[in-house]
């Protein structure tokens, strides 16, 4: 039997979120789950989640950045399940910048269509402060790299991949999303337990929630060792 990491990471009241970026607080929604009803009072029990389509481990299509690009559900369930290789790099510092030699030095052999998972080790600081602002970011060069690729998915344990995000530079902001996403790529982003996964070859399967008409949804991801 294959062995099954959860990549996906939780979805809970104060977890981090997108509106610490500059220019964002106020804009995107913060994660808010609340009891509605009781087994006690009401006898059954269930919840109101408020929060956005970018919220805990989420996968992201084209619309998300590019006026014509696809929305999520616009794929078919076979781009959620795809054969994957991880690239384990060493662990990095806040605010590193990852470029394309240290993603060849570490890189296993990628096939076109495969997904293609990094592990930068920031996935061990899930909720802690800076997690969002202080996230190493990927160079041109490095998104470059995965582009030549011809990945299916391009999957992050970081909640941003450009360092224009955490700055006040307006003009470079989603420069990087653009590209990837004008190859028809999804972002999956950002994973967890990656330190888990003792084969870097395997499935990589996205579960998407089934939202119609929004570029992305938050997803619960499972990785099978093989």
């Amino acid at each position: 039997m294959e062995r099954i990491v959860d990549l996906s990471g939780p979805i809970e009241n104060g977890m981090w979120g997108y509106g610490v970026l500059p220019g964002m607080g106020g804009l995107v929604p913060s994660v808010e789950i609340d009891t509605f009803a009781t087994i006690e009072a009401h006898g059954f029990f269930s919840s109101r989640i408020s929060m956005s389509t970018v919220s805990g481990t989420y996968l992201e299509a084209g619309s998300h950045i590019l006026p014509d690009g696809k929305n999520i559900n616009e794929y078919p369930p076979e781009r959620f399940i795809r054969p994957a290789k991880v690239i384990r790099l060493p662990e990095q510092e806040p605010e590193a910048l990852v470029d394309a030699g240290l993603l060849n030095e570490h890189a296993p052999v990628i096939e076109p269509g495969d997904a293609i998972v990094v592990d930068t080790g920031w996935h061990r600081r899930w909720n802690r402060p800076g997690y969002v602002l202080e996230c190493p970011h990927y160079r041109q060069d490095a998104l470059e790299w995965v582009l030549a690729k011809k990945p299916s998915i391009f999957g992050v344990d970081v909640p941003c991949i450009e360092a224009a995000w955490s700055e006040d530079d307006g003009e470079e902001k989603g420069s990087l999303l653009a590209e990837l996403f004008g190859t028809d790529a999804l972002l999956l982003a950002p994973l967890v337990n990656l330190d888990l996964v003792r084969k870097l070859s395997g499935t990589l399967y996205c579960f998407p929630l089934p939202l119609v008409g929004t570029s992305g949804a938050p997803a619960r991801v499972l990785f099978a060792e093989g």
